[in-house]
C-alpha cells in the first residue's frame, strides 16, 4: 500500500510516520501539537488503512477544534466528519489507489 508521507487536512498539512510503537501497545495515534499521524509497523494493510482513517478521524476532530469542546454536539461532529474529514479521507484513497 502507497501511503503518503503527508496529507492536507482542513488546509493544514499533517505528516503520516510509519514507526516502531511496540512500547506503546497501540496501533497509531495523533499528535496535534506535532500535526503527525504515527502507524505502527507491525499493522497489516487492513488493519493499516483501518488505523489511518481512525487517526485521520482524531485530527479532523482536533483540526476543526470539536475535539476540545467540553460536550460535543451532534451536528458539530456531523458537519466536522462532512466537511474536513471526508474530503481528507476521499485525497487518501485516490493517493493510495
Amino acid at each position: 500500500m502507497n501511503i503518503p508521507k503527508s496529507l492536507r487536512i482542513a488546509g493544514q498539512r499533517v505528516r503520516i510516520c510509519i514507526a516502531d510503537l511496540s512500547d506503546d501497545d497501540v496501533f497509531g495515534y495523533y499528535s496535534h501539537d506535532r500535526k503527525i499521524i504515527f502507524l505502527s509497523e507491525a499493522l497489516e494493510e487492513k488493519e493499516l488503512l483501518d488505523t489511518l482513517r481512525h487517526e485521520l478521524m482524531e485530527a479532523s476532530l482536533c483540526i476543526s477544534g470539536v475535539g476540545f469542546c467540553e460536550s460535543f454536539e451532534q451536528e458539530a461532529v456531523v458537519r466536522c466528519m462532512d466537511e474536513v474529514f471526508f474530503p481528507a479521507y476521499e485525497r487518501l484513497l485516490k493517493i493510495i489507489s
